[in-house]
């Protein structure tokens, strides 16, 4: 079977309609139903089944996906990596960013890119950590900036430290704790702030990875934020002697056989400067 039917097969797996498939491959829907039929006559397989809820594989095309899937991706790496040689590149670059990694660096690298380089496409993508190393699994994300400490090591990806940023515990400027140094204890009695991938140390009373809004909260209540100590403004005032201070590397991560283009190793090179300043 050639990869061209493989992608087909990849493609209705994913999608599991007809249509949708069809448009994300740029074919008519009885071509891609002519693709499938002929694949599932030269294997002597039926691989979908349809329904009124959609296209589902079979047991068998189930595992024809389980073995094609990393083929593709495998095949997709060699033909980018050879587009890159030979100078190819598409010239668009898509990155995902943890919540804290976003707040941190994502604005000052669009808006030096929109700036600098505006030839340049760039699809950014938000989301957790286990969401973001799934996308780069799947080829759809060329990197993701992500905070070192939530990162679970595989040896399909590879993980460049590019900067550091320091937690800290932010308050309201006249909140009860604003610029004390305390213990553990003095914060049992406040709403605790924090993302949904969790503090190692603190578990969040309040979790939001949306940072404007967490910030907002923290301003409009007794709530303690903990968060990079770099988004502090004369709004907030730190909390000191508390163990969650302690500096936090942030990583990009990216297919441990992919070779990043030189417009995404441009990107991560803005990303690099918008963490200078913030560096613990």
């Amino acid at each position: 079977m050639d990869l061209r039917k493989l992608r087909h097969i990849a493609t209705l797996g994913r999608e599991r309609h007809y249509g949708l498939a069809a448009d994300r491959l740029g074919l008519t829907q009885s071509a891609l139903t002519r693709s499938i039929q002929s694949a599932e006559a030269e294997l002597g397989l039926r691989l979908f089944d349809r329904g009124r809820d959609g296209v589902h594989p079979t047991r068998a095309g189930e595992a024809l996906l389980a073995d094609a899937m990393p083929l593709l991706r495998q095949m997709e790496t060699l033909e980018r990596n050879m587009a890159l040689l030979s100078d190819r590149g598409s010239g668009e670059v898509r990155c995902g960013f943890g919540p804290l990694a976003a707040a941190l660096v994502l604005e000052d690298m669009l808006s030096h890119a929109a700036r600098d380089h505006g030839a340049l496409r760039v699809r950014t993508k938000l989301g957790d950590v286990a969401e973001l190393q799934a996308l780069l699994r799947e080829g759809e994300l060329d990197f993701a900036v992500l905070a070192h400490i939530l990162v679970e090591d595989r040896p399909d990806l590879s993980f460049r430290r590019i900067g550091q940023t320091r937690l800290g515990a932010l308050v309201r400027r006249h909140h009860p704790l604003a610029d004390r140094t305390v213990d553990e204890g003095a914060i049992a009695a406040f709403p605790i702030i924090g993302g949904t991938g969790g503090s190692p140390i603190y578990a969040p009373t309040i979790s939001c990875d949306n940072f404007e809004i967490a910030g907002s909260v923290t301003l409009a209540s007794d709530a303690i934020w903990i968060t990079a100590e770099a988004l502090a403004d004369d709004r907030y005032a730190l909390v000191h002697g508390l163990p969650i201070a302690q500096p936090l590397d942030l990583v990009v991560a990216s297919l441990a056989r992919r070779t990043l283009s030189a417009q995404a190793l441009l990107l991560i090179d803005l990303i690099i400067a918008a963490l200078r300043p913030r560096r613990a």
